[in-house]
Parts: C-alpha cells; sequence; structure tokens
C-alpha cells in the first residue's frame, strides 16, 4: 500500500495506523472522527476490498444508503479469489449491497447484489422485487445494535412481529403490531440478515432478523376487539372470515412478553415470565373499518351468546 501524508500530523502514516485508530473510535464511540478515518482510508488505499468493504459497513450502521451502496458496490467489485478464501467463498459486501440498494429501491441494483451473493432466481429488471421468502420474525426498534456506531429506528417499543418476506432483505408486517411499537400491520421493514435470536414456526427454530428502516406505513387503523362466550372453534372461523377479507387479526391475549435476553435467544422453559390473564379474548384487527364491522357483524348474527368490544387504538 501507497503512504501518503496523513493531514493534520507531522509524520507519515499508512493504512495500518489510519486503521488502528478507525478501530480505536469504535470502541469509543467516536463518530465522526470514525467517519473521518474511513474517508481517509479510502484515499489511502484505493484498491482494498476491506476498506471499502468496512467503510460500507459503517455508512450501513449511520443508514446512509447512498453511500453505502457506493461503498458496497466498489467493495463487490474489488472481491477477489484471495477474499474469497477469507469468507467461504461469499462476498459480504454483495449483501451490504442488496441491503443498501433494497433501502433505495434500486431494484435493478439489488438483483445484482443478491446474484453476486449467490442468491438466485430473481431474474433481472427495474420493478421491485416481491418474491417468496417465507415466513420470519423481525424485531421492530431493535434495542441492541449490531454495528459500531449503528443508528437504531425507534417508532416506539421493541417487539418481534412475524412478516412476509419478500426479498432477502424486506418483508411486509403479516402480525398486528401493538400501537406501542410504533408501526402497522402491512408496513414494509428492512431488515439485516443476522440472527438476532429465534422464535419456533411449525417445529423448525426460525431466525430473527433486526429492523433497519420502515420503507412504507401501510396506514391501515389497528383496532382492539375484547371477545367473551366465544370458544376456540368461534375464534378460528372468525379467523379464518378476517383472513379472506384481508383483515389483520392476531390473538393479543396469548402475547409473551419477553425480557431483551430472552428475545435475542431462543425463548424455552428455563426463563419463566409471568403470562398475561383476562377472562375476555383480546384481538388485535387491522384494516380499515368498511372491511372490519360487517365481517364482524356476519360472525356475530349467529352467535348472539358472544360479546364484543371495538375499539379503535390507533
Amino acid at each position: 500500500m501507497t503512504v501518503r501524508k496523513w493531514q493534520g500530523h507531522g509524520e507519515q502514516r499508512g493504512p495500518r495506523d489510519v486503521w488502528s485508530d478507525w478501530t480505536a473510535a469504535d470502541d469509543a464511540g467516536e463518530t465522526d472522527r470514525a467517519r473521518a478515518l474511513a474517508g481517509e482510508m479510502l484515499r489511502l488505499a484505493p484498491d482494498s476490498f476491506y476498506a471499502w468493504f468496512h467503510a460500507g459497513l459503517l455508512s450501513k450502521a449511520l443508514g446512509k444508503w447512498a453511500e453505502s451502496l457506493e461503498r458496497n458496490a466498489r467493495a463487490v467489485e474489488l472481491f477477489t479469489p484471495v477474499e474469497a478464501a477469507d469468507f467461504d467463498g461469499v462476498n459480504p459486501a454483495a449483501w451490504n449491497l442488496g441491503i443498501a440498494s433494497t433501502a433505495l429501491g434500486d431494484w435493478a441494483t439489488a438483483r445484482r447484489a443478491w446474484a453476486a451473493y449467490g442468491i438466485g432466481g430473481l431474474g433481472t429488471g427495474y420493478e421491485p422485487i416481491d418474491s417468496d421468502f417465507g415466513l420470519a420474525p423481525v424485531r421492530l426498534n431493535p434495542d441492541q445494535p449490531s454495528l459500531p456506531h449503528q443508528v437504531l429506528p425507534s417508532a416506539g417499543a421493541t417487539e418481534v412481529v412475524w412478516c412476509w418476506r419478500r426479498s432477502p432483505a424486506h418483508a411486509v408486517i403479516a402480525s398486528v403490531p401493538l400501537p406501542e411499537s410504533g408501526h402497522r400491520y402491512r408496513d414494509v421493514v428492512l431488515h439485516d440478515g443476522e440472527p438476532k435470536g429465534f422464535r419456533r414456526l411449525d417445529g423448525q427454530d426460525v431466525a430473527v432478523f433486526d429492523q433497519l428502516l420502515r420503507l412504507e406505513d401501510s396506514g391501515l387503523p389497528t383496532w382492539q376487539a375484547q371477545v367473551t362466550g366465544a370458544t376456540p372453534d368461534d375464534l378460528q372461523e372468525l379467523s379464518d372470515l378476517l383472513e379472506r377479507h384481508g383483515v389483520g387479526a392476531d390473538d393479543w391475549s396469548g402475547m409473551r412478553l419477553l425480557c431483551s435476553e430472552c428475545s435475542h435467544a431462543t425463548p424455552d422453559d428455563g426463563h419463566h415470565h409471568v403470562p398475561a390473564s383476562s377472562d375476555a379474548t383480546q384481538l388485535g384487527l387491522a384494516g380499515a373499518e368498511s372491511q372490519l364491522r360487517p365481517v364482524l357483524d356476519t360472525w356475530l348474527e349467529a352467535r348472539p351468546a358472544v360479546d364484543l368490544v371495538l375499539t379503535l387504538l390507533w
């Protein structure tokens, strides 16, 4: 690597010196200094995959998506068999490029990034990626950073919700989040790819991903329905009706409130949390009132012994 003059010091400094200061700035949480050192590293080592990759990670942590896209795109170009040997043949910059381009709605670049990472089947084109990547839990408003200097989304309280993944980095919320989360049913969220705990789905552990950004706010109202006198079969029929009419529904009375330690691991019987108790079933519902009330009225007509109180939460 070429040694150049470090501005502001009376000595010759090379990339290793700058890297040492950069990691120290990371450890100390000195964001402005870390950004300056990252920029200097790129000038000192313009052909280094690692310089561009780590600078791209910093941009990602700060939510500087255009800058992250530029830096990771350059890192992808510089990825050689030498670097591939260090990462088991997988280009980590391609993943972060996919995240940055998804954040910006640059779907053509996202497709190229996922292909470079080894995820096929997304084709080419400029239209949004809308594939079926299955159900996955996403932690809204994460309470712990994954990277130094990370700016976390903070729309409200931390909550893990189930989502329909539409690409490797974005998903649509399938649960009805609590209002405290500041999110709604069918919001579109950008998420990271590093597992942060696990949840069970059909007897299998499924990785929890941390939210990075809300891409779209669905604007759908969130309601609470307090139901008394209904059997499990009654509630299942209601759930099926609501699903057929595109209305979100969750059984909030069965919700487990976990501490941060359990949320970031695999919840099990080894760490107990006191469950909420109520004589009534609490349902979280999401959708326009014009969609929701006809379904509820139809369901209630055949169940005169059932009482339902519907409240608009937000």
